[in-house]
């Protein structure tokens, strides 16, 4: 996908900023049956697939979760603004 991202945290009480690279993103909307079969279907899925450029073993799950979530956000908008000057 190419597109780099920089994403500040703190590392050791100082700024840190990890450059993130998406490789690949996919989303669904659920459906919001109470036939659904399972949650994804019911609620819909997301799911990016990154690289960083800098280590990120220092995060907790919790702070990659958050960091996942915010990169997905801006990735998303991204794309929105290319098929909208499209």
């Amino acid at each position: 996908m190419g597109r780099k991202y920089e994403y500040w945290t703190t590392k050791d009480d100082e700024d840190f900023v990890v450059t993130l690279e998406v490789v690949s993103i996919s989303s669904s909307k659920g459906t919001f049956s109470l036939q659904a079969s399972d949650p994804d279907e019911y609620y819909g899925s997301q799911e990016i697939e990154w690289k960083a450029e800098e280590d990120t073993g220092f995060m907790s799950e919790a702070q990659i979760a958050s960091m996942e979530e915010w990169l997905f956000n801006e990735h998303s908008e991204y794309l929105s603004d290319l098929d909208y000057f499209d």
